[in-house]
């Protein structure tokens, strides 16, 4: 198979380097190393996020596209103008979109033959934020992928079942991954002090405050717990700002529950570090990245019991720190066990961090996808070569000579 460097179009992520997590953070981690590889990447990116085009980050080039105002109509503008961009320009090798919205203008990949890989990170049409109208554009955009791009890749088996039930279509998994965390660094005390955080004294939260987190449900088990641990909230707003005011609501009057807001991969990387233990309530996650730190820093993780959760810790089977979605007295009683005997978790938690990091290493989910491109590149050329084979037989100005 031909090994050359290829050009790669990313579309979907807000930009990079990222800023939080999700989308924008698996799009740092994965192009930073294929460029590292030798491949062109280009990520079209939101205005807002990079001050001039084009502009270089960790061997990315980085493009702006236009983006109209407001939640909805900016997604699908930048879309717009991002694959318009990518199609009319005419010398990618691969097209690689990220989430459903991207869908809906699969079908100009097609159009034009470039090779199109999508990658779904989770089921966006449930998630609360896009009800109503916006679930059934998503909807639409994830029947488009199906019927348009050449191969779509699912960060989890659940999604994979999805798919192949929902509409036939055969999915590769590919998870996404986490980066080794700097251990020999100091822990960030400045950072700790100014949110009143001891080391190893309490219980962390990241993630969007977003009504699928289920970040209520933490709160209410952290209140029905006799401890002085604390508990750290970090995540903000997205479009769910009376959410977070009921989230504050209920943290009122309780000192231990601290809201740190949105903070940069620095500040996340002592704060995990620091942590007694990780906790995500989640009714609905893709692959979840801020869990997949957690666990490659080796810190005890207390996790609602949804599929996507359940396949990270199936390898390791006596993990007895899954409990059922909503149900608070169950996370409460993992709280208190967890911090009875820390121990014996971090115990579980180091043999939990050398399964993740033989399973979910970055360099080697990068050389995943990478095959995956050379694949469908190759499918094409070979394509193409079937097609002109018959032209080249009934043309009569061609000769054949001995």
């Amino acid at each position: 198979m031909n090994s050359r460097p290829l050009r790669i179009a990313v579309i979907g992520p807000r930009g990079i380097p990222s800023s939080y997590s999700g989308i924008e953070r698996v799009a740092e981690s994965l192009y930073g190393i294929l460029a590292e590889r030798g491949h062109e990447v280009t990520v079209y990116c939101r205005p807002e996020y990079v001050p001039a085009s084009p502009h270089i980050y960790r061997g990315v080039r980085l493009v702006r596209a236009p983006a109209l105002n407001g939640r909805s109509l900016g997604t699908l503008s930048h879309v717009a103008a991002s694959t318009a961009h990518a199609t009319l320009r005419g010398d990618y090798d691969v097209v690689h979109l990220h989430a459903l919205a991207p869908g809906l203008l699969s079908p100009l990949c097609r159009l034009f033959s470039i090779p199109t890989v999508a990658t779904v990170q989770g089921l966006d049409w449930q998630r609360a934020k896009w009800k109503g109208l916006g679930s059934k554009v998503l909807r639409r955009a994830e029947r488009s992928l199906v019927a348009n791009v050449d191969e779509i890749i699912t960060v989890s088996r659940d999604l994979e079942r999805y798919f192949l039930s929902e509409y036939g279509r055969r999915t590769v998994v590919i998870p996404n991954g986490t980066e080794p965390t700097p251990l020999d660094t100091p822990l960030d005390q400045a950072l700790l002090d100014r949110l009143g955080l001891v080391p190893h004294q309490y219980v962390l939260f990241v993630a969007r405050l977003v009504p699928e987190k289920r970040a209520e449900d933490l709160i209410r088990a952290v209140r029905a717990v006799d401890t002085p641990f604390k508990l750290a909230i970090v995540g903000d707003s997205s479009h769910t700002d009376a959410y977070v005011a009921e989230l504050h609501r209920l943290a009122a009057g309780d000192p231990r529950v601290v809201f740190a807001g949105t903070r940069p991969r620095a500040d996340l990387d002592s704060l995990f570090r620091a942590a007694a233990v990780y906790v995500l309530p989640s009714e609905l996650e893709g692959m979840p990245m801020a869990l997949l730190q957690s666990l490659e820093v080796g810190v005890p993780a207390i996790v609602s019991d949804i599929p996507v959760h359940q396949e990270i810790f199936e390898p390791i089977p006596d993990y007895d720190l899954l409990f059922p979605t909503g149900n608070v007295a169950a996370l409460a009683a993992c709280l208190t066990r967890v911090l009875a005997h820390s121990d014996h978790y971090r115990g579980v938690a180091a043999r939990v961090q050398e399964h993740v990091r033989r399973s979910y290493s970055w360099p080697a989910i990068a050389a995943q996808t990478e095959s995956l491109y050379y694949q469908i590149v190759e499918r094409k050329t070979r394509r193409t070569a079937r097609q002109s084979a018959p032209a080249a037989i009934l043309d009569p100005s061609r000769s054949v000579t001995a």
